[in-house]
């Protein structure tokens, strides 16, 4: 058998470690070929990556300014101005832009290319009570009749609502009374001598028995709204939607009502004159002793103004 390329055993059994070893030439020549080509593969690529990644980052450069060109140049075309930014991965696109009068559709800019966002529609909502619309530089969301509960009855809500004249809908509806709560239509039970006549159709001067119209109202921009009681004007930094009289439920009613701003200057539902006593509303005076005397005096109609900023 043998002994090539294995240590020498001596006499007694024990390894001979002082004996000179034998290798075989071609196993060690490999390696070392195999060791060279691993070095030489790590310097070219120590060569090219740089060069690789500095092409790379010059391309996507380029491509993102074309990208912002194009989409600048679409919204030219579009009647827009705008400020574009992309980072460099091209994950987002801002857009400062400008409408000009009033606000302008989105449309299509084209393949590929982003249509800038509609300008933002949050703001302060209130209701306008007493009108039958907002202001003309206000958005109306619907109009309306003041509702309630009926002024006789110890139950039932204790606040007046806006309910909306169109697009009524139902659901699963059963016809007669089930369930003993129910919703009257408001009339003014005072206010002849203080409510402006302007808004009052037909001449009428006194608006008691008439039904009491309402708008709900949107102010874009604005993000809180305030009804001030005793007051006609806002606080600095506020801006006046309307003000008018503080009113509510009669004290000798059964229940309990909320108290709200109506507008100075109301409308009238036309052709409600006929008294139906549902929910009523009254002019609120100020009582001195539990309120305090000097800017309150016993008997004087309460003033409100309704805020928004």
């Amino acid at each position: 058998m043998s002994t090539k390329g294995f240590m020498p055993i001596g006499v007694s059994g024990v390894l001979d470690v002082s004996a000179p070893v034998k290798r075989q030439k071609g196993r060690r020549t490999g390696l070392v070929l195999l060791a060279g080509v691993c070095v030489g593969a790590v310097a070219v690529c120590a060569v090219l990556m740089p060069l690789v990644y500095f092409t790379l980052a010059d391309l996507q450069t380029k491509v993102d300014k074309l990208s912002n060109d194009q989409v600048q140049q679409a919204l030219k075309s579009h009647g827009y101005s705008a400020v574009v930014a992309t980072d460099s991965l091209g994950e987002r696109v801002d857009f400062q832009t400008a409408y000009g009068n009033g606000d302008r559709p989105r449309r299509d800019a084209g393949a590929g290319v982003r249509p800038p966002p509609p300008p933002p529609r949050t703001g302060a909502v209130y209701v306008r009570w007493g009108r039958e619309s907002c202001a003309s530089d206000i958005e109306t969301l619907y109009k309306g009749v003041v509702g309630g509960g009926h002024y006789s009855h110890h139950g039932g809500g204790g606040n007046y609502q806006c309910l909306p004249l169109e697009d009524v809908e139902w659901d699963k509806p059963q016809a007669g009374y089930q369930h003993g709560s129910y919703m009257y239509g408001a009339e003014y039970q005072s206010g002849n001598a203080q409510f402006s006549t302007d808004n009052m159709p037909g001449g009428i001067t006194n608006p008691v028995n008439y039904d009491i119209p309402c708008a709900v109202c949107h102010v874009v921009g604005r993000f809180a709204h305030v009804m001030i009681p005793a007051r006609l004007s806002c606080p600095q930094g506020w801006s006046k939607e309307y003000s008018g009289y503080l009113m509510s439920s009669h004290h000798s009613h059964q229940s309990n009502k909320d108290f709200i701003c109506v507008d100075g200057a109301p409308n009238l539902v036309q052709g409600s004159a006929t008294d139906q006593n549902g929910a009523l509303l009254y002019l609120v005076e100020a009582q001195c002793g539990s309120l305090p005397n000097g800017p309150y005096v016993n008997g004087y109609e309460l003033t409100c103004v309704v805020c928004t900023k």
